[in-house]
């Protein structure tokens, strides 16, 4: 046993912080809870080599802390003790002995000591220009078809960042990438993988199984950060913060993140996150901080707030895109509004899938989840998906299927690329990734979830789509503004900055059994000349919309459309023939 020298320590450095002379140690308990045992181990063991404990004189309210002098970061790890069971260091930095995915095992600490050089060049992009990317880290890169080294990791990431660089994408959001509890978790039956990670964990340490080299997996998580910022990016960091957390360790989390690891902005559950102070925060006032519910905003609204910084995120247009998208009934009203929602208080984030839904190609492939694989007798998983399989459950080879499907895919990019909201993509829907109808693959750690790069060239007609819409969207700022269309000329350019139509002019047509509308935009609220029409059809027939007059000397002209028959870019006349179940766009020239 070695003699450690001990004082009174710090209370407000929480965790372990390296000092000049030794290590301050800081620990929080639950009021009347015995203060646990500081156990000094050798160095990437469980070997024992000396026991401290914490006297009256270092407690401060409910927080412990001991000064160390002698603690050699590099030769010892740390845990502590409570009875015969280990005590969590929840500000712990540096998580030792979880190298593996899946693997369960006691935690042991180390002294975080950072030694990184920052060579970033950081770009600010504001959610009205954001394109954003969300995925899982192991899922993106782990399948043997990802032709990188570094499978399931940071670096995994980095290799494809030109991939996404070349689809277009400017912020990737990160689903949980700190040190959650994948194994024996209370949530999880038997030996069940918690695979995303909404769970409690140590959330102020980037998960060391993400690591090509656990034992680097700070230095790699930064290397990233700095790659993806000097390929003009930004990272959101996604946090699911438990029901008993304390306010003050969620923001010190964020604040030790956005500092240590440069992150520009946090992805959270709202229900548990203290928002004033978040809002309040001068340190997080250019960071993105988004939620799942409007109390986000509305709680003690700060007008000062800047409009970048805050947004709403959850499932309102994925699950009203989706019914309009198979043709249900009395929604052109609530899909005229969706499209064109972009309050001034905060950004809205839209999407048509999500980690606890349908891929995009298993929305238009399956009528209902199929989620056997989960070992829950298909009980889990929403049952309410507003799917459509397009006629055949699931994979097939029936060519007007197939050709119904692809055009689905692509009216669902269309309406989430051309809506007003930020546009989140799903990792892999830009390829057709599919989960085999499970809707809810939250425990498996295997193909299900991983991105199948083959798909890449199977479908290449959809990353080319994805491609080709997000080039659109930022060529034309009108249909991305700051804030939301007032749906009024007020600024005398002569026609509204957004009007909404029927198959006739200027009269839209919100009767229970409509399925089309259109969307005129007047670009001079863009700086520029002319109109933007875009007409929707989710009829399963043809339509005839008659479009609204051009200007003097200026004509309509066919952009695209998500028709494949004969629908080719060119002038139009005054009446337009919309094929059944599609989109167009036409802009005055």
């Amino acid at each position: 046993m070695m003699k450690q020298t001990t004082k009174i320590g710090n209370p407000l450095l929480l965790g372990a912080t390296k000092l000049n002379k030794g290590v301050n140690f800081a620990i929080a308990v639950n009021g009347d809870e015995v203060c646990p045992v500081l156990k000094v181990l050798k160095k990437g063991t469980y070997e024992e080599v000396a026991e401290l404990v914490f006297d009256e004189s270092m407690r401060f309210g409910d927080i412990y802390a001991m000064e160390v002098a002698d603690f050699d970061i590099k030769k010892y790890d740390y845990m502590y003790m409570c009875g015969e069971k280990p005590f969590t260091d929840k500000y712990a930095k540096v998580i030792n002995h979880r190298e593996q995915f899946g693997v369960g095992s006691v935690r042991t600490y180390s002294v975080y000591e950072d030694k990184y050089v920052w060579n970033e060049k950081k770009s600010t992009v504001t959610f009205d220009d954001a394109i954003i990317y969300r995925m899982h880290v192991r899922s993106f890169t782990a399948h043997k078809s990802s032709g990188t080294r570094y499978k399931g990791t940071f670096k995994g990431i980095v290799s494809k960042l030109p991939y996404l660089k070349d689809l277009g994408i400017n912020v990737i959001e990160l689903m949980p990438a700190y040190d959650f509890d994948e194994v024996k978790s209370a949530a999880l039956k038997d030996d069940a993988i918690n695979y995303w990670g909404y769970s409690d964990g140590h959330y102020f340490a980037p998960k060391a199984a993400y690591a090509s080299k656990p034992k680097e997996v700070s230095r790699e998580f930064k290397e990233m950060v700095q790659a993806i910022h000097n390929a003009g990016m930004e990272l959101v960091m996604e946090f699911h913060f438990v029901e008993d957390m304390k306010p003050q360790m969620i923001m010190d989390c964020i604040r030790y993140w956005v500092m240590e690891y440069h992150i520009d902005g946090v992805h959270m559950n709202i229900n548990t996150v203290p928002v004033n102070m978040l809002k309040s925060d001068p340190l997080l006032a250019n960071i993105k901080i988004i939620g799942d519910r409007w109390e986000l905003v509305s709680e003690n609204y700060n007008p000062t707030n800047k409009k970048n910084n805050l947004a709403i995120c959850h499932d309102g247009f994925m699950c009203t895109m989706r019914r309009f998208l198979k043709g249900d009934e009395g929604l052109v009203y609530e899909m005229s509004s969706r499209l064109k929602e972009n309050p001034k208080d905060a950004a809205f984030i839209n999407y048509v899938s999500s980690h606890n839904s349908f891929t995009l190609m298993d929305s238009v492939s399956y009528d209902r989840k199929h989620n056997e694989a989960n070992g829950e007798n298909n009980q889990d998983g929403s049952n309410l998906n507003y799917s459509w399989n397009c006629g055949v459950e699931g994979p097939t080879r029936k060519k007007k299927v197939v050709e119904l499907r692809r055009k689905q895919i692509k009216n669902a990019l269309s309406m989430l690329f051309l809506s007003q909201g930020t546009p989140l993509l799903m990792a892999g829907d830009e390829m057709g990734k599919t989960c085999e109808g499970n809707n809810n693959p939250y425990c498996i750690d295997g193909d299900t979830n991983y991105i199948n790069w083959n798909d890449l060239k199977k479908n290449k007609h959809i990353f080319e789509f994805v491609k080709f819409i997000i080039e659109f969207r930022r060529a034309h700022k009108i249909l991305h503004l700051p804030e939301e269309p007032r749906m009024m000329d007020y600024l005398s350019k002569g026609c509204p900055d957004l009007s909404i139509h029927g198959v006739e002019p200027w009269r839209p047509d919100f009767n229970y059994v409509s399925r089309c509308f259109g969307m005129l935009y007047n670009e001079a609220y863009d700086d520029k000349r002319g109109k933007m029409y875009i007409m929707f059809n989710m009829y399963w027939e043809s339509q005839e919309f008659n479009i609204p007059a051009s200007e003097k000397k200026m004509k309509w002209k066919l952009e695209f459309s998500t028709a494949d028959e004969g629908m080719k870019e060119g002038i139009v006349g005054r009446v337009f023939n919309m094929a059944p179940r599609s989109i167009a766009v036409l802009r005055e020239v």
